[in-house]
């Protein structure tokens, strides 16, 4: 039996991975499942997978948790030293999917105790870069993508020299609002939340909508796949049935196809490096008849004028923390419907253009500029609620 923990198991990938595993559960042995505040749902998948321990961030809900799980085996703990300690315990896969900065320490301190890192957590190779690569490789902990994209050109990629390789293709759904005749000013939250193809949890569909969610990937799968930003293109396909292209010196491209369910990326790094036979149809080809790929542009999503803030042949680790503290700050202030979407951007290139070229050497230091960028974006905010 495979061990098994995830750290953000109540979210979109964390319940998508309780039905993998629970549809498999003689193969798979579950050690930690942890929430941020959803204890209802943490109790329910831990009962479901009959983990050994659940925890909760926040430690206001612990005896709520505890009253949940009465009568079962499972040991409750609480609190974010709790969270990162259970990080440490021994694995074959951890899945990291706590959304934002604070999945970054657990997903962090998994290196090393876990054999296959399977990492939603965008924010760990987009904040820790080169630190958190570094130490996976020395400890030889190996990371799965499961961003679709990247699970798709980790796939592709792995059997094929990165020498060879000419250039590689994010697909992009473009959102809600791709090719549509409105008012970005008036957009509403409901409207930001409604993605066309996945269902998704509520910041990385308001991403989706910005299109800074490509703006982040393109970074992450650099640095994932040692590739230099100007290899890697963004292209608008609707219907979200590619997932990630890999053209190659000889004139070659192989792409990566399925249908636009997680489960199907989730899956696939939990059985990596096999594959296991599950119930989802692969893509009917007579059905789909045409597959269309649109240019995306500066006009189209402001978003990707951050990419000149970022780099210039070094990737700027420094304005790339602020632009992921400021997005989350941004995003969840239009949530509570604070700011307006349009302000979105507004509000992280204020806070991008405050920092210089710092590099951080080490966890510390990421977390100490993410806080400032964190503040500069939160006043920014509220002069604009003002």
């Amino acid at each position: 039996m495979k061990k098994v923990s995830i750290f953000g198991a109540t979210g979109s990938i964390g319940n998508n991975a309780t039905k993998i595993i629970y549809n498999n559960i003689s193969k798979y042995k579950v050690i930690v499942l942890s929430a941020n505040k959803n204890y209802k749902r943490l109790a329910l998948n831990a009962r479901l997978l009959k983990s050994k321990y659940a925890v909760i961030k926040d430690k206001k809900y612990y005896n709520l948790l505890k009253n949940e799980l009465s009568g079962s085996k499972i040991k409750c703990l609480s609190g974010e030293d709790e969270l990162i300690g259970l990080a440490g315990i021994k694995t074959d896969y951890t899945i990291a999917s706590i959304v934002g900065i604070a999945g970054l320490k657990p997903a962090y301190n998994s290196i090393g105790n876990t054999k296959n890192l399977a990492l939603a957590n965008k924010e760990a190779l987009i904040c820790a870069g080169k630190i958190f690569i570094s130490k996976a490789r020395k400890l030889k902990t190996n990371i799965l993508p499961l961003d679709s994209e990247h699970n798709a050109l980790f796939q592709i990629i792995e059997n094929n020299r990165k020498v060879y390789i000419k250039n590689i293709i994010l697909t992009a759904s473009g959102g809600p609002f791709w090719n549509k005749k409105l008012d970005l000013n008036k957009v509403t939250v409901k409207q930001a939340l409604m993605h066309p193809n996945w269902k998704m949890g509520k910041k990385i569909s308001v991403d989706s909508a910005t299109m800074m969610n490509k703006v982040l990937e393109k970074i992450e799968a650099a640095i994932l796949f040692s590739l230099d930003l100007d290899k890697i293109d963004i292209v608008v396909h609707p219907k979200s049935i590619v997932h990630g292209v890999v053209n190659f010196i000889d004139g070659n491209s192989l792409m990566l196809m399925s249908k636009p369910d997680m489960k199907i990326p989730i899956n696939c790094a939990l059985n990596w490096p096999k594959r296991l036979n599950v119930n989802i149809d692969c893509i009917n080809l007579k059905k789909i008849k045409k597959l269309e790929f649109f240019d995306v542009t500066k006009k189209d999503f402001s978003s990707l004028e951050f990419f000149k803030y970022l780099y210039d042949k070094k990737i700027n680790y420094c304005r790339l923390i602020a632009l992921n503290a400021s997005n989350e700050i941004a995003v969840e202030s239009f949530l509570n419907k604070k700011i307006g979407f349009l302000d979105i951007t507004k509000v992280i290139k204020n806070t991008v253009l405050t920092f210089g070229k710092n590099i951080p050497s080490n966890i510390q230091d990421v977390f100490e500029i993410h806080q400032e960028a964190s503040r500069i974006a939160s006043n920014f905010v509220n002069k604009l609620n003002s």
